[in-house]
């Protein structure tokens, strides 16, 4: 059973992974956007709403689809003070009750309530209240479908957790450290 979960988990780890490095590339187009915006700008006093929401609404997907990566890489901000100098048994331990006990049922209420937020958006085909402003919905469709992404992430998390604690996965897999 537990040589399943640990697949089931690497192929979360691989589909994350994969989803954070083609996200990563959002940084960049949203840099070459706002310098054409500017540029647009100044150069031609031209402007578009539709490309200054075009580069809120990537760096905003680059931040909800690089969670899940951030997460596997144990980049995430940790209260430290203890943390660090506990055996990698306590971390391992704290590492799966605060999955299980904060990030999962956050996760949870984030994606129930903002689907509901996305259907109205597009049952009603929300869009921008700026003359010349993008579409709403795909980007609070973006929200459930990352915070499903970063469950997911936190789900394979534990999986590895409780396979150290097993003896089933080196330490440093699981912790990031060994």
């Amino acid at each position: 059973m537990m040589a399943l979960l640990l697949r089931l988990a690497l192929m979360i780890d691989a589909f994350n992974r994969h989803v954070g490095r083609v996200a990563v590339w959002l940084v960049l187009g949203a840099t070459l956007l706002s310098a054409l915006t500017a540029t647009l700008r100044y150069l031609l006093s031209w402007g578009s709403n539709a490309m200054i929401e075009a580069q809120w609404f990537m760096f905003g997907l680059v931040f909800l689809l690089c969670a899940p990566l951030t997460l596997q890489d144990q980049g995430h901000v940790r209260v430290d003070i203890f943390y660090g100098r506990l055996p990698w048994r306590w971390r391992l331990i704290i590492d799966i009750l605060g999955s299980a006990l904060f990030l999962l049922p956050v996760c949870v209420l984030i994606i129930v309530d903002s689907w509901g937020y996305f259907l109205l958006a597009y049952h009603q085909n929300e869009s921008s209240m700026n003359p010349g402003g993008l579409l709403l919905w795909p980007i609070k469709l973006a929200i459930p479908v990352a915070f499903t992404l970063l469950a997911a992430q936190g789900i394979a998390e534990i999986i590895k957790c409780i396979a150290a604690l097993a003896g089933r996965q080196p330490r440093s897999d699981a912790t990031g450290t060994d």
